[in-house]
């Protein structure tokens, strides 16, 4: 049996999400896998201190963030490569040689660089491939000795171009999502289980795992609309937003929900959802082709997905409250609109990328003979 570590960090949880669903397929396949967060086991310390330092930047400061996604696109301000050789790395080499697999998968760019770090310094033989988790390819995912990059589409080759690496390497197989978000489900079930009527039309306000976003400001705005909604709030992990939104009174049904694992049957009744446009939220939306609206997407890797989404005609883009009421109602009462959002999801979609991405990996470490 083949044995595969998967490398993640929780820095958003997309990441993990991705790792989950490479474990969940390469399992299907009869391969054993085990998933590492990175940080979280070099240094517990350091890590809580880069997430708290990132969440916080995020919530004060985006466009900070922004200028410093921006600016990395161009040239990297240092070489990580002096920094994670540094990192106590060691701790993640005992590891890997205890338990001697047959290839690594890398999920986060940290993970891909420090990989790369210990297969450079080690000459390790075993392959690593790198799973790129957004509509975009920024500098800081390639890394030295990766012998593969999973990337989310093939308009993304362009990019490839930009940082004139091989083709050959970059596989365009989409972004590896839960198997359950291609499974057929009884739509009817689920509306008597969410306790939905008819007449209402359903709507998803998703702020990411972290439950950032003036959501708030959103459910006042839906109070304008005189169609009877069910609005399900994805607060994520921001319990005083939940608290917030379980306290107040609003025109319509609004249900907040915290970490939920079925995202994927939310996906399948609703008619429209209201996203920042994460990189995982992206891909489990276009597997269950539900049109999108990105409210307010954060500068950096959110942006450069909003830009696919919107150039693919999957999405509409607001960035103000009253642009986006409008699009809401457009949407609502527009049927043809909607289903021309939805066969462009269609076109782009890779519901089946973890599984594709599997086998892929399968059949390469035969051909290496691990």
């Amino acid at each position: 049996m083949k044995k595969v570590l998967i490398f993640s960090a929780s820095i958003g949880n997309g990441h993990n999400q991705a790792a989950r669903a490479m474990q969940e397929s390469l399992a299907e396949i009869g391969c054993a896998t085990m998933i590492i967060d990175t940080l979280e086991y070099i240094s517990p310390t350091f890590h809580k201190i880069l997430l708290e330092s990132y969440t916080n930047l995020l919530k004060i400061s985006p466009k900070m963030w922004g200028r410093i996604y921006h600016n990395t696109e161009k040239t990297r301000f240092f070489d990580m490569n002096v920094i994670m050789n540094k990192l106590l790395a060691n701790n993640l080499k005992k590891l890997i040689n205890s338990a001697n697999p047959d290839a690594f998968i890398a999920t986060h760019p940290f993970a891909s660089c420090m990989l790369s770090v210990l297969k450079g310094r080690n000459e390790w033989t075993m392959p690593i491939y790198t799973i790129i988790t957004d509509y975009t390819i920024h500098p800081s995912w390639i890394n030295h000795h990766i012998n593969y990059y999973f990337i989310a589409h093939e308009q993304l080759y362009y990019l490839v171009d930009v940082y004139r690496h091989d083709y050959q390497k970059f596989k365009p197989m989409g972004i590896p999502i839960m198997k359950k978000f291609s499974l057929p489900i009884n739509k009817k079930d689920l509306m008597e289980k969410f306790s939905l009527f008819p007449d209402q039309k359903t709507i998803i306000l998703s702020g990411g795992g972290l439950g950032l976003g003036p959501m708030d400001k959103v459910l006042r705005g839906l109070d304008q609309i005189e169609q009877p909604l069910k609005v399900f709030v994805l607060t994520g992990l921001n319990q005083k937003l939940y608290r917030k939104v379980m306290n107040s009174s609003f025109r319509h049904d609004v249900v907040p929900l915290g970490y939920v694992d079925n995202f994927h049957e939310y996906l399948e009744v609703t008619d429209l959802i209201i996203t920042k446009s994460g990189g995982l939220t992206t891909a489990e939306v276009l597997s269950k082709q539900v049109p999108m609206i990105i409210y307010n997407p954060l500068p950096g890797q959110e942006e450069r997905n909003s830009h696919f989404l919107l150039n693919n005609g999957c999405a509409v883009h607001a960035n103000m409250i009253e642009q986006l009421i409008y699009f809401i109602e457009e949407l609502l009462q527009n049927p043809t609109k909607i289903d021309y959002m939805k066969r462009m999801a269609l076109t782009v979609a890779k519901p089946d990328a973890a599984k594709q991405i599997a086998r892929f990996i399968a059949r390469d470490m035969e051909l290496k003979g691990r």
